[in-house]
């Protein structure tokens, strides 16, 4: 369909106005307990964002509980633990125990569900559910956010990171700090206890034995000191998504078209938001990727702001093309600087429903390492936030989603 003209986003004090609110509402999150998942600065963050939806016109909003994934620390610590044993076990024990070590950790880092994990305390999240538009809609827009923060353990600090750019010349990306060099080590242990298996000897293996069993209880160490770190402040992962989430309900809120409704998830259920998001779609059987569009806000809070093509380290999820080819031609327009699409090194809240082929438009700000700014580290603080930023990305997100309904590539009037 073809538009009768365009329309291109005001600036002065309207901005400033935006920019402003984002902040307050940044802040609010940051400030109290933190947001881990189940905890009450979760709760306490999910009442706050009711309390903002309402001002917004939402009058249909829930909470809803959903099962949180284990602390990431401990199910780390649990797998490099087993392989450590299978180390020192030897033989065909050891290598059941490393190889299933290896097994449940790459399936959790897959699937989300780690079977030895299974038995750890798994605290009762919350997400926040709200909905606005029509009664009987023939078409929906998902607006998400992850709810939660994660722990500012010693193995994503600042400190950590440099340490490994620096001396090692080591990619510091969060996922191969905590997901990719974990995997090595286990693959390791797996084929060193499978040559114990089959009757290997010699000093060697015996040397190799003895170090990757110590390397691997070290780790597990690590992994349970980032289990008992405090909760980071969550200022760019995720409250900055939270506040575009806002930002861009409120714009989409106000233009609703007669057929459509409009719903927004603040995620809640782990660091990435999974849980939630994935709960409220297993509730909506009937809601197909024909007449639901998603748009996901990760952490949008400082760096160069990029759409998701596909996510995921171990196994590529890939999205559906319909919103990756409009939020093209949105960016080609200009009216937003610079937005490009990437493949992202680890995954969002929304790589649960890009595998369920629903049509996801997934945004995050990088830095130049490939990750999101300050993401699980103390000074993820509202100063070090790139308000304008978060605004782009409410903006971006709903001129995508204003083009889905006009069959065109304008951006969206600002309200």
């Amino acid at each position: 369909m073809e538009s009768t003209h365009t329309i291109v986003p005001e600036g002065g004090e309207k901005t400033l106005e935006r920019q402003a609110r984002a902040f307050h509402w940044v802040r609010q999150l940051c400030d109290g307990p933190g947001r881990l998942a189940g905890s009450l600065g979760e709760t306490r963050a999910a009442g706050q964002l009711e309390g903002w939806l309402h001002e917004l016109g939402f009058e249909e909003i829930e909470a809803r509980p959903c099962r949180a994934a284990p602390d990431p620390g401990v199910s780390l610590a649990l797998h490099l633990v087993v392989a450590s044993a299978g180390c020192v076990l030897g033989g065909f024990p050891g290598l059941l125990l490393a190889g299933g070590a290896l097994w449940s950790f790459r399936r959790g880092a897959l699937r989300g569900r780690a079977p030895l994990a299974r038995w750890l305390r798994k605290p009762e999240a919350r997400s926040l559910v709200a909905r606005v538009g029509a009664e009987k809609p023939r078409r929906r827009v998902v607006l998400s956010a992850s709810l939660c923060t994660e722990r500012a353990g010693a193995l994503l600090s600042e400190r950590t990171r440099d340490r490994l750019r620096h001396r090692l010349g080591a990619n510091d990306h969060p996922w191969r700090l905590t997901v990719a060099w974990p995997h090595r080590g286990l693959v390791l242990a797996t084929a060193v206890c499978a040559a114990l298996a089959l009757g290997a000897d010699g000093l060697l293996i015996e040397i190799a034995r003895g170090l990757l069993g110590t390397a691997l209880a070290l780790s597990a160490a690590v992994g349970l000191q980032w289990a008992w770190a405090s909760a980071s402040p969550g200022a760019n992962a995720h409250a900055s998504g939270l506040a575009a989430l806002l930002t861009a309900a409120e714009q989409l809120a106000a233009q609703l078209p007669p057929e459509v409704e409009l719903w927004c998830v603040a995620a809640g259920g782990s660091a990435r938001g999974e849980r939630g998001l994935e709960s409220l779609f297993e509730t909506h059987p009937e809601w197909s990727s024909e007449d639901t569009a998603v748009v996901h806000f990760s952490a949008v809070g400082g760096g160069s702001l990029h759409y998701a093509r596909s996510e995921g380290g171990f196994e590529r999820t890939v999205h559906p093309p319909m919103l990756e080819e409009l939020a093209r031609r949105v960016a080609a327009s200009g009216v937003f600087a610079e937005v490009t699409p990437v493949d992202l090194v680890g995954e969002t809240g929304a790589q649960v429903l890009g595998r369920r082929g629903a049509q996801v438009l997934s945004l995050v700000s990088l830095d130049a390492s490939g990750a999101p700014r300050h993401a699980g580290q103390r000074d993820d603080v509202p100063e070090h936030l790139d308000m304008e930023g978060v605004v782009r990305a409410a903006d971006f997100g709903c001129s995508v989603i204003s083009a889905h309904w006009r069959g065109d590539a304008e951006p969206l009037a600002y309200v």
